[in-house]
């Protein structure tokens, strides 16, 4: 995937004697922690010939040596990665920038606590470092803990009104959150400071199709392909969109089957790809790619239903979990595909109740409710 780093760099970096600079300038330039995934080996080599300079020591070897480290976490070296910014740390225990990037680190190796700390250090030794509280937002967010991450967002945001990547992380969290207007006006900015981050594209859109804004959706949803053709979640969104949109059933059709095709083992693709096939008249292809999916776990009732072997109650107690917010997002997809079902089978008066019940108890953020919506309209 394309996308801009923006974390912890070396803003130490050029504290370093000029003599040093003017021979390593331009390797001290790439190797920073600050640009395209893609380049990441480049900018590896360039850190590697800083390095490898025995003028290049205190602060600036520090600098190098957190930038690389970064480089190494893009690239999903945990290990190399956690070498090298447990160095960085050892020769400078005062550079902020590099407790980031092993945070970083030891979030990938699973250790949420150690990046914790990591965290909460970078902003004890550089209060103003608005890398450090987005990173530190991101670990509350993924946590579950919307307060505290949304004053980390927003105090980054503070102290740095172009961080396109804080703006991201908020506007991703107003859309957990239901709040999809803030949601937009975050991932604008976002996308106006950024135009190359293909997940904010991609946010944007699933904002706009939760909104009804479908135009909207399709062209965010284009605009994420066209960044990261290897992404099948935007396939697969772009495809639900098509498919609400009408007219773009074809359109509909090939946008799942790209989504199976990168994600063979992903029920829900399935699922959509089937529905998209059946309203084309088009062969389906459930029975072979339910060989590749997971029968045991939810929702291969849904599966099983499409496939004629079940019917639409029981799916429906399949459905039932005793946790209230599975159970609620589960009897959504239960009504709604069957909803979806019955329309198939020409039983359209089985399909309005089952498609009303949908559009009006599914969660806001789930797929399905738009789409119930759309199809009641289209169906009136």
């Amino acid at each position: 995937m394309r996308v801009w780093m923006l974390l912890a760099g070396l803003a130490m970096l050029f504290a370093i004697p000029c003599s040093v600079l003017a021979d390593t300038y331009g390797d001290f330039d790439q190797c920073k922690f600050v640009g395209e995934i893609s380049k990441a080996d480049q900018n590896i080599a360039a850190c590697d010939r800083v390095l490898a300079d025995a003028k290049v020591t205190g602060p600036g070897r520090a600098a190098a040596l957190s930038s690389r480290c970064g480089w190494w976490w893009a690239k999903k070296d945990p290990d190399r990665a956690l070498a090298d910014c447990d160095e960085a740390i050892r020769i400078d225990r005062g550079y902020a920038p590099a407790y980031v990037n092993r945070g970083n680190v030891h979030l990938n190796k699973g250790d949420v606590e150690r990046a914790f700390g990591d965290f909460n250090e970078a902003i004890r030794l550089d209060p103003g470092n608005a890398w450090a509280y987005n990173a530190r937002g991101d670990l509350y967010k993924n946590k579950g803990d919307f307060g505290h991450a949304l004053a980390d967002f927003s105090e980054s945001i503070r102290l740095d009104p172009n961080y396109a990547m804080a703006y991201f992380f908020r506007g991703e969290l107003y859309k957990t959150e239901g709040d999809f207007e803030h949601a937009l006006a975050d991932l604008n900015q976002s996308i106006r400071l950024d135009p190359n981050n293909a997940m904010a594209d991609f946010t944007r859109g699933c904002v706009s199709y939760l909104m009804g804004e479908n135009a909207a959706a399709l062209a965010d949803f284009t605009a994420s392909i066209r960044l990261d053709p290897s992404d099948a979640a935007a396939y697969f969104n772009r495809g639900v969109a098509y498919y609400v949109v009408g007219g773009h059933g074809a359109d509909a059709e090939a946008d799942f089957r790209k989504a199976t095709e990168l994600l063979p083992k992903d029920s829900y693709a399935a699922l959509w790809r089937d529905l998209a096939e059946l309203r084309n008249n088009a062969p389906s292809h459930l029975p072979e790619a339910a060989k590749q999916l997971d029968m045991t776990v939810w929702p291969a009732p849904l599966i099983t239903q499409f496939l004629g072997e079940s019917n639409a109650a029981q799916t429906l107690a399949a459905a039932h979990d005793n946790d209230p917010k599975t159970n609620r997002g589960r009897t959504c997809e239960a009504n709604f595909y069957s909803g979806e079902f019955a329309l198939l089978k020409q039983n359209r008066q089985e399909a309005l109740r089952l498609l009303r019940l949908a559009a009006s108890d599914c969660p806001r953020g789930f797929i399905e409710a738009p789409a119930a919506m759309a199809e009641l309209i289209v169906q009136r």
